[in-house]
């Protein structure tokens, strides 16, 4: 679904943000992209997106390279979830999701029942039809980060980019996102999805990548990629793993960062 070759993205020619990278993401897939702060993350995100044009190398979707697409076209087969929104008036959360249909919409023409119908299969898909009428800003911040969900699951596009999807959220919230982006990957969506929890890799993802900022970039199975060495590199910290054993049998890794505990505790 997603080819990333040799790209290097940046805002202007002769200053590279970070690059090259490489990496595939197949239909079904969740892949997490980890790295510090600062690093250049987002500056992927825009570039793979077709936001930015690349500085070397290419991003193809579907065979095509991203910068051949129109605006449209491309919002029919790639969305963007965004950390958090907050919109100038309350819209209800019908109307926010409603949002997703406009590569669908003619300009100068308002949503029809087809649109309508599919913003509330979005909803419904993600278990939360019953917030169809609230206003938007006034839900929890799991709940707004599942309604931005249902908008780009109404735009129909194959390929899901999400930007920190349970940045600031409760465990327990983050986790049901987790849950939920993960349900999608089943049902054949394409996920890349940025985050600052290795845990969310080992648990949720199919593949990891690895973004350092001394050029360091590593892609692969998340056992693989995100070993102890890489995320010591990675956050500068003394991060070590361990593995813990699930109720339903699965063995996953666990990430400490124990950095300063023995100065702490004297």
């Amino acid at each position: 679904m997603l080819e990333v070759r040799e790209l290097v993205c940046g805002y202007r020619a002769g200053s590279p943000v970070l690059g090259p990278v490489s990496f595939r993401l197949e239909r079904g897939e969740v892949l997490c992209l980890l790295g510090p702060n600062g690093v250049g993350k987002t500056t992927l995100l825009k570039t793979i997106l077709g936001v930015l044009p690349p500085l070397g190398g290419a991003a193809m979707l579907k065979g095509r390279d991203v910068g051949s697409y129109g605006i449209r076209a491309f919002a029919r087969e790639a969305a963007y979830v965004p950390q958090g929104h907050v919109p100038p008036f309350p819209y209800t959360v019908r109307d926010v999701v409603v949002m997703g249909r406009s590569p669908h919409i003619h300009e100068f023409s308002s949503p029809g029942r087809k649109d309508l119908r599919a913003a509330e299969d979005a909803l419904a898909e993600l278990g939360i039809l019953s917030l169809a009428d609230r206003d938007y800003t006034r839900l929890s911040g799991g709940e707004r980060q599942l309604v931005l969900i249902a908008r780009a699951l109404a735009q129909e596009a194959e390929l899901l980019v999400l930007d920190e999807p349970a940045a600031h959220l409760d465990y327990g919230n983050e986790a049901r996102v987790m849950e939920q982006v993960k349900g999608l990957s089943r049902k054949g969506y394409g996920v890349l999805l940025v985050t600052h929890g290795p845990g969310q890799a080992f648990l949720w993802a199919d593949q990891a990548a690895a973004v350092g900022r001394d050029g360091f970039f590593a892609a692969g199975r998340p056992e693989e990629v995100l070993t102890e060495e890489t995320l010591s590199r990675l956050y500068g910290a003394d991060v070590q793993l361990a593995e813990a054993a699930l109720r339903d049998g699965r063995r996953v890794k666990v990430c400490v960062c124990v950095s300063g505990i023995k100065e702490a505790n004297g």
